[in-house]
């Protein structure tokens, strides 16, 4: 009879007929002491405890679920009390329930196969050979071996009046720094035939910046080229489908089409929005919870409205927060599953961060605004308020500075600023030729470092709070007038898509500053 005392010894000979009973992962301990854990015939250790055999101790029931910590983390398991003759709680006695992990693997097998988008890796090199194709390739009539081997290349499969086209678009997306590619073109199958694909790709490069490969998502649109751009359902199949879905941008979910959208799966690259895949799949986070609460009316309306119609598949775009509360912009491509007799069971989804593509919009906007603003006056103050209030609503940059050249004092004086004490200004109002700093301005080149500063102007940026700077040159007729100077409390670098933005400023509005600092040394 098991005692409440009973230590691993004790323990041994009840855990070891269970656990080659079931064949399952196995743990036991007794009310009082530690006990053991075994997984594959073998006694893995002898002073062991968890989160769920102390629950079942404590409470005397049986309990079936995940846990949140300890060696299990995220797995299914089952725990029951052990009672003494007079009803007792003495120990508890524990199995890992490996059905549920096969169970979910057969999810992932079906979402894949189910799938209508064909998931392809590509080398970035003349024609794209692939690396990796998903089974569903035999929709076009090809074995995956067949682009494996390299005896098909994927850019010979492109019609010939697509091709180049194709070939400028990315390459072209790839000049300006762009993480995606989203495009349509024709392609032949084996058979011959002429099929309208929609692809959507993703860029990866390696840490110095160089294009390795191409992610791709490729989706038959015939029947149909108009509908918005599909995003692939596909869900990691096997290993190479792993790391490719999770370390590309699209983050996959399979929802029951129930209320705040439980998930039953969520990629591992969930993290990218602050959460983990335990987060969602046990109901400590609903999906319908982190979407921004503006917009969550708008997302099931167009959800009952969609499966309403007998939608197979639709596209939404709305704001979500991270688990680190920041706001992001995301596109959704929605794919129903239905059971047989057509009620909407489960929602496939993929969901990719376009907060980047928000803020370019927003970008091209600030400077047509400014455009227009700056055609309306010859006021050099005005001027460089506009400049400041339109870079300043760009999300990261939080203050700045115009210099302007002075010939006579051979220096750059700050002439108008944002965002810094007057402290810190009084330290940065002037920059004598000589100087570090406006040496690397009369260098010509952006500057994106906080090496910019000489040590002693570093320290009070640092005392400032400054983390990243972007400094613009202003040029003029071959000659340096000044810079445009920006910085950011929050950002540990100014991202590429601002440098453009910032950089597209200065050439917007040197010609306008340049007159008039001209004029203004005439008089």
């Amino acid at each position: 009879m098991i005692s409440e005392d009973a230590g691993p010894e004790e323990l041994e000979a009840i855990a070891v007929a269970v656990h080659s009973l079931v064949g399952l992962p196995t743990t036991i301990r007794s009310l009082k002491r530690k006990g053991l854990r075994l997984e594959n015939g073998k006694i893995i250790d002898r002073d062991y405890t968890g989160p769920v055999l102390e629950e079942v101790l404590r409470t005397g029931k049986t309990v079936r679920g995940v846990p949140k910590g300890g060696t299990y983390l995220g797995r299914n398991v089952a725990v029951s009390p052990i009672f003494s003759e007079d009803g007792k709680v003495v120990a508890a006695i524990g199995i890992v329930d490996l059905l549920s992990v096969l169970k979910m693997q057969e999810t992932i097998r079906t979402v894949v196969n189910n799938s209508p988008a064909v998931v392809f890796l590509w080398r970035n090199e003349e024609k794209w050979p692939a690396e990796f194709v998903s089974e569903n390739v035999v929709k076009f009539g090809y074995t995956v071996e067949d682009f494996i081997s390299g005896n098909f290349l994927y850019g010979d499969i492109i019609h010939p009046e697509d091709r180049n086209r194709v070939k400028e678009e990315l390459k072209t997306r790839i000049r300006r720094g762009e993480v995606d590619f989203n495009t349509g073109y024709r392609i032949f199958t084996k058979a011959g035939d002429v099929r309208w694909v929609n692809e959507r790709a993703f860029i990866q490069r390696n840490r110095e910046g160089e294009i390795t490969h191409i992610q791709g998502l490729v989706l038959d649109i015939t029947e149909d080229k108009e509908k918005e751009e599909a995003l692939s359902k596909s869900i990691e199949m096997q290993s190479m489908l792993r790391t490719i879905i999770n370390n590309s941008q699209a983050i996959a979910f399979l929802w029951e089409n129930k209320e705040n959208l439980p998930a039953e799966y969520v990629s591992e690259n969930v993290t990218q929005l602050g959460y983990k895949v335990e987060d969602f799949i046990s109901g400590k986070v609903l999906y319908g919870d982190i979407i921004h609460k503006d917009d969550i009316n708008k997302v099931n309306e167009t959800l009952k409205r969609s499966i309403a119609e007998g939608q197979g598949s639709f596209g939404i775009e709305y704001r979500i927060y991270t688990g680190e509360g920041r706001m992001l912009w995301v596109e959704e491509r929605v794919f129903v599953q239905r059971d047989e007799e057509g009620r909407a069971t489960h929602l496939q989804g993929l969901v990719v961060d376009i907060t980047e593509r928000k803020e370019a919009q927003k970008m091209l906007e600030i400077q047509r605004e400014l455009g227009a603003k700056l055609n309306t006056t010859w006021n050099l103050h005005a001027i460089l308020n506009m400049v400041l209030d339109a870079c300043l609503q760009i999300n990261g940059i939080d203050a700045g500075g115009v210099y302007i050249r002075d010939e006579l004092l051979d220096q750059i004086n700050l002439v108008q600023s944002r965002g810094i004490s007057p402290e810190f200004k009084e330290k940065v109002s002037r920059f004598k030729a000589d100087s570090n700093e406006a040496k690397q301005v009369w260098a010509e080149k952006p500057i994106y470092s906080m090496d910019f500063y000489s040590d002693k102007m570093a320290e009070a940026a640092r005392k400032e709070g400054i983390k990243a700077v972007a400094v613009i040159p202003l040029k003029y007729s071959n000659e340096i007038i000044g810079s445009l100077n920006f910085a950011s409390h929050t950002l540990d670098k100014i991202p590429w898509n601002i440098r453009n933005f910032l950089e597209s400023i200065a050439l917007q509005v040197v010609s306008h500053i340049a007159p008039v600092c001209i004029q203004a040394d005439l008089s």
